[in-house]
């Protein structure tokens, strides 16, 4: 007896979907369209729509799914797709590719490049002040900013040259030791107030890393340093570092 098309019709109801159904948009939450997504080991590569949705053809078990397109850092998201169950597709949020090496600021709908800023040193031969005259144009709007550095370093030669966060105060002046005693100096610039303890993660991207602070911070002055530029030390080893490599990077927080 061949079945009527009405039965056909609500079989074919009740048949879940056969695709597993995502999107994919920026870090902004604007859709992007024309990127491949794929089950990695697969061979389907469909592409985003207008909206940034994809569809990808069913298939059961854990599965490892990327997305890319050019001109952003390519994600990564695993999903158990198990008999007779049908999870959403994964939402790719994908962070745009920096268009130059440095760090970024991801503020709301654009990056901002932090400033780079020369330290200055402040005093004589028993004490001295080091810090920056300003900031920068880079401010941050939230408590735990995001920031995108890119950088053809390794993340353990990042951590060999000792890459730190630390807060900022502005210091107009300050007392100096002299032969005839303390004497009234004029600073004017922006010196270390502390570390702030970060995290540097790999994004997916040989050059591309997203670097976070593990606190809140409060409104004011942050740089980023290396070789202890800000930190109160020795003269000599602040001397022997060459002028041009006396940089930090700078931003301010509302």
């Amino acid at each position: 007896m061949v079945p009527s098309l009405s039965l056909l019709l609500s079989l074919s109801a009740c048949t879940p979907t056969s695709t597993i159904d995502g999107k994919v948009v920026d870090i902004w939450g604007n859709p992007i369209e024309g990127a491949t997504v794929m089950v990695v080991g697969g061979s389907e590569r469909p592409l985003t729509d207008a909206d940034g949705r994809y569809h990808l053809l069913r298939v059961d078990g854990k599965l490892e799914i990327k997305a890319g397109r050019k001109g952003y850092i390519q994600d990564h998201a695993e999903v158990d797709v198990k008999p007779g169950e049908l999870p959403p597709g994964p939402l790719f949020q994908l962070y745009p590719k920096p268009e130059a090496p440095g760090f970024w600021l991801v503020t709301p709908g654009k990056y901002v490049r932090l400033d780079q800023r020369l330290v200055h040193s402040v005093g004589n031969s028993l004490r001295t002040v080091r810090g920056i005259q300003s900031l920068g144009e880079a401010e941050a709007e939230v408590e735990q900013p995001k920031i995108v550095f890119h950088t053809e370093l390794r993340q353990d030669e990042i951590e060999r040259i000792g890459l730190e966060l630390h807060r900022l105060k502005f210091v107009d002046e300050t007392q100096l030791t002299a032969v005839t005693g303390q004497t009234a100096v004029s600073v004017n610039l922006y010196v270390d107030d502390g570390e702030v303890p970060i995290e540097v993660s790999p994004l997916r991207s040989k050059t591309d890393y997203l670097v976070t602070p593990k606190e809140p911070l409060k409104p004011g002055g942050y740089a980023f340093q290396t070789q202890e530029l800000l930190s109160p030390g020795e003269n000599d080893r602040f001397d022997e570092i060459p002028e041009e490599l006396r940089i930090v990077f700078a931003f301010g927080v509302r």
